[in-house]
């Protein structure tokens, strides 16, 4: 049977396996019927070319964004450590958002040109369907002036319904919509924290938002604030903050009457709060006063107890305020407090629904459930911090991890399985760092062998130079990327050609490295044949902002002129080369 004897809704399912470049070199300008085919696969999934090669990158804008730009409901392009400089090409081949008339749903993810966001924002407003704005990632020296326009353009875009704005401005450049949107629905921005009477503004500007998530900056309450009109429109909210303060947040939320889900999220105790952590009879008078209509309640609030002595009776005295009526009979709401010894808690509710979670084997857990045992698989936890210690509690060996993607592990190497991991199969991406004077490579190895999925492999600082020479007899058939930036300490000449002869080195695409010298940089990217994009620190680095970039000059003279060379905006001892 032939490809083209199958049913449309069979090819296009298997068009779902292939990249967004893969369909179109294989595919496109067959017939007339795989175009029909591509361009429906395009409105489903889009069009998005992370992990692209330079070389391909070059050949998708000189010969088939211009024919296919009618036919793009969705754009992603993203300036990350696998395409580093992805969004200049595409502007340098002359190519334009204005070009692309059909396009719904934007993304521009790790932007740190000023230039680029500038031309960037001039085209959106041109968009006549756009309908969904992603900003992800973004850091941007816009002076004030600046920054407003841009957030000014955004709310003015006529039919835009999804916002998500992570973008890190200067400190002085926060920028508040001076203009009325009259279409967005659901923001997201995580960028930057806003203080109460900022978020009241953005409220005044964005009277149709049903479901919003921000960052609440709780430090600077003002007495004064005039309340707003109640923002009936909201029915979804999420607030990240560092600490609760109780008469703020009743402000706060006393404008949105209507919230039918509210997610409290606060991850650091403020040692200067004077109420860090709220119990429940004080959730309880919150919520029955001025949320009547809430259903969905999540918390999770990271906190230390104020005394240090008999952790178990104030962990029970906190969860005698969760059991009142309220919360087990009306709600059927059900928290859990987990703690260790160094009087680091955890308050959240459950099941547990946040995507990451800070775990260690010593930890002790109590909730309001009548049997302890249930809800014990964290299923939606996807990054996990998980530190394993000599100091065990048989209680923790319960839980269950069963889709984590990103795994952050610090134990010591006599331990190479973790028991509350069945499904490490899922992992991603490793994190790893080793706290004792060896490193076993055996069960290292044993323990990269279950992470059959793995693809991103790294280490914590403090882990270098327990390695030595183990670290180059690891293999793994699918890791592709190495990130060694967190070192200490540089990599020398040997470490280079090590890393160059090893099993990992020979198969990275995508590299992250301190080295100790420029001049062993040529030889690094010459013998790893498979490296696409490197992100580099060098230890003679000396660069000064004022001052002409004396290294990344050196480095164009010394490498190919096919590589892209340019300096993090962001993290200035970056340097990011896009070499194939």
């Amino acid at each position: 049977m032939d490809l083209e004897d199958l049913a449309n809704e069979i090819i296009l399912e298997i068009f779902g396996y292939f990249s967004t470049f893969d369909l179109l070199r294989s595919f496109y300008n067959l017939n007339i019927r795989f175009n029909h085919l591509v361009f429906a696969n395009f409105h489903t999934s889009g069009v998005d070319f992370s992990r692209i090669s330079l070389q391909d990158f070059h050949l998708v804008c000189q010969e088939y964004l211009p024919a296919i730009a009618d036919h793009i409901p969705s754009l992603r392009l993203t300036n990350d450590d696998d395409t580093p400089q992805q969004a200049d090409i595409f502007l340098q081949h002359g190519l334009t958002l204005r070009q692309l008339h059909q396009l719904r749903k934007l993304s521009l993810c790790d932007i740190c040109s000023n230039d680029i966001m500038i031309t960037m924002m001039s085209d959106w407003t041109s968009l006549r369907y756009l309908t969904h704005l992603t900003l992800a990632g973004c850091y941007l020296t816009f002076d004030q002036s600046t920054s407003q326009i841009l957030i000014d353009t955004i709310w003015s875009l006529p039919i835009l319904i999804y916002c998500y704005l992570n973008i890190s401005f200067e400190e002085t450049s926060i920028a508040i919509p001076t203009v009325k949107s009259i279409s967005l629905k659901y923001l997201f921005i995580w960028g930057f924290a806003y203080d109460q009477s900022q978020l009241n503004t953005i409220f005044q500007h964005t009277p149709y938002l049903e479901q919003c998530s921000i960052l609440f900056n709780m430090d600077i309450p003002d007495q004064s604030l005039v309340i707003s009109q109640p923002l009936s429109s909201m029915t979804r909210l999420r607030i990240h903050s560092s600490h609760i303060e109780d008469d703020c947040l009743v402000k706060f939320l006393q404008i949105m009457p209507n919230l039918y889900q509210l997610i409290i999220d606060v991850d650091s105790l403020d040692l200067h709060s004077t109420n860090s952590i709220l119990n429940g009879y004080q959730w309880e008078t919150i919520i029955r006063f001025y949320l009547p209509h809430l259903r969905i309640f999540r918390l999770r609030i990271e906190f230390s107890f104020p005394d240090q002595n008999d952790l178990d009776k104030q962990v029970d005295d906190l969860l005698k305020t969760f059991r009142s009526s309220f919360w087990l009979e009306e709600h059927k709401w059900i928290v859990r407090c987990h703690w260790n010894q160094w009087n680091t808690a955890c308050l959240y509710t459950l099941p547990y629904k946040f995507v990451d979670l800070k775990f260690d084997s010593s930890m002790k857990y109590k909730s309001t459930c009548p049997n302890d045992n249930h809800y014990l698989s964290y299923n939606h936890v996807e990054d996990l911090q998980y530190k394993i210690l000599p100091i065990q509690s048989p209680m923790v060996s319960s839980i269950r991890f069963m889709n984590v993607d990103h795994l952050s592990i610090e134990f010591p190497m006599d331990m190479h399985s973790l028991p509350n991991m069945p499904r490490l199969d899922q992992v991603t991406s490793l994190e790893i760092c080793i706290i004792n004077n060896y490193l076993a490579q055996s069960k290292l190895q044993t323990l990269l062998n279950q992470m059959h999925c793995l693809s991103s492999f790294s280490f914590h600082p403090c882990s270098l130079s327990l390695l030595g020479s183990s670290f180059f007899k690891l293999t793994h058939t699918k890791i592709r990327q190495l990130d060694f930036r967190i070192f200490f300490q540089y990599f020398d000449d040997e470490q280079c050609t090590n890393l160059c002869d090893s099993p990992l080195g020979k198969q990275c695409e995508v590299l992250s490295i301190k080295i100790k010298k420029r001049q062993s940089l040529p030889d690094l990217i010459n013998n790893m044949i498979n490296l696409r994009t490197l992100n580099i620190q060098f230890e003679d680095d000396q660069f000064e902002q004022e001052n002409d970039d004396e290294l990344v000059h050196w480095l164009r003279n010394h490498l190919l002129s096919t590589c892209l060379i340019s300096r993090d905006t962001a993290l200035n001892k970056d340097i990011r080369i896009w070499i194939r």
